[in-house]
């Protein structure tokens, strides 16, 4: 797959709740660079990351991609993550993001959004 590809079927694993299947595109020594939170190294670390959030469980996960650009091999998206809670509450934030891919696998994972957001909205469902 070209890099636009694997970006494209990683962001439909994620919405498709196929969380494994989009886990196993990582490399082994991925680095997640969730902005502003710390950086993540390992694709077994994103993998608890995830699931220590709930995501495939608690949460659900529609990423929509708004623009989606190609630069060698990295690619440059900006989308909407919609989070579905189980209790029906939502969280919804922009994110501008880039997947550097080599060897089809995702070697940098790196999302910008607005952590002030996010966790108002958490804070919000969690009420």
């Amino acid at each position: 797959m070209s890099p636009l590809e694997t970006a494209q079927t990683f962001f439909a694993h994620w919405s498709a709740n196929r969380i494994d299947e989009a886990v196993a595109m990582l490399s082994d020594d991925v680095l997640y660079d969730n902005v502003p939170l710390p950086d993540i190294v390992g694709r077994e670390n994103v993998r608890k990351f995830q699931a220590d959030f709930g995501i495939g469980t608690v949460f659900k996960v529609d990423w929509q991609v708004t623009e989606i650009a190609v630069s060698g091999n990295v690619v440059l998206n900006e989308r909407i993550d919609v989070f579905t809670h189980e209790s029906g509450g939502h969280i919804t934030l922009p994110v501008m993001g880039t997947l550097t891919v080599e060897d089809g696998k995702i070697t940098v994972w790196r999302d910008y959004f607005d952590l002030t957001s996010f966790e108002r909205q958490l804070a919000a469902i969690k009420r």
